[in-house]
């Protein structure tokens, strides 16, 4: 009997602890100055980007929970002294759009077309009380938005992360926020259900590259620049290279996984939301094999 009140008792610290942990976790969030008018917010979820321009303040992702979303706002403010007039979702994954409840109802919200059907779809009931603040402009492959000084080019560069996914260049602030079609030495999540895809992946990162961003913000890691986005193309090319062998020589999943082809990840970690949340070496073959194998059903 005693051992067991220890053995409770134990568990009681655990569960205790990892609360406190996870408290602590969500409200950490940490702030990078990219440019004067640039700012990056780091915290559990991805990366939110703060741009000041002189009609009101633009967010780029808005992370996990609605607290974070109203935290990401109460900073956003302090840091351009205006507020916030305009949302960007870079695509529909709740690390990247839950926080938009936070924020005034009215709120321009953007993104693509594809994120706000699978928002629709998979994601209503969460914003069944603030409807419209899921994105409310939409576009389907490119959208240049003018807002007083600042002009953001908005655009679709082709399946990765899923088939909805925008990058946001930031012309005068010669920055881009890539949202998870970037990964900055992180193995990335594969939404192959959501039309995400290893094989074309590395086309649309050419298109990015093609900007010749200074300054490049992506979903999770820390902000870098095309030197280190390059590596990360070559990772995702080699990643498809091995897809493509594995269905060419008839490679069970079991075989893939094990390969020694894949040198690409060195240095790579795993992303981790309190605690590691599965993406790692694993995971991203046994998609690349999945898709050339066509083992997986897509979102309706």
């Amino acid at each position: 009997m005693k051992i067991l009140k220890y053995v409770l008792g134990a568990l009681a610290l655990i569960v205790v602890g990892f609360g406190i942990l996870v408290f602590v976790t969500i409200r950490s969030l940490e702030v990078e100055q990219i440019t004067p008018d640039l700012h990056v917010i780091y915290g559990m979820g991805g990366n939110a980007g703060v741009l000041k321009t002189s009609a009101g303040t633009v967010i780029i992702d808005t992370m996990t929970l609605e607290y974070q979303g109203a935290r990401i706002r109460e900073l956003a403010e302090e840091l351009t002294g205006s507020p916030v007039v305009m949302i960007i979702n870079s695509h529909y994954h709740l690390d990247h759009t839950h926080g938009n409840p936070a924020f005034d109802s009215g709120t321009r919200v953007v993104a693509t077309e594809r994120t706000l059907h699978y928002l629709q779809t998979t994601d209503a009931e969460y914003f069944a009380d603030a409807p419209d603040l899921m994105p409310n402009e939409t576009f389907t492959n490119e959208r240049v938005i003018r807002l007083g000084d600042k002009t953001i080019r908005v655009m679709h560069p082709g399946r990765g992360h899923t088939d909805g996914d925008l990058v946001a260049y930031m012309v005068e602030d010669n920055a881009v926020h890539l949202g998870d079609l970037f990964f900055h030495k992180l193995y990335p999540n594969i939404d192959l259900e959501a039309g995400g895809s290893v094989q074309q992946w590395g086309a649309s990162l050419e298109r990015v590259l093609a900007l010749d961003a200074r300054h490049v913000i992506p979903g999770h890691g820390p902000v870098t620049d095309n030197t280190a986005l390059r590596q990360f193309q070559a990772f995702i090319n080699q990643l498809a290279d091995i897809g493509r062998q594995a269905q060419e020589q008839g490679w069970s999943r079991e075989e893939t996984l094990e390969t020694d082809l894949f040198t690409e990840d060195a240095g790579y970690g795993q992303v981790t939301l309190v605690v590691p949340i599965g993406l790692n070496r694993e995971f991203v073959l046994g998609r690349a094999w999945e898709e050339t194998h066509q083992a997986f059903e897509l979102l309706p």
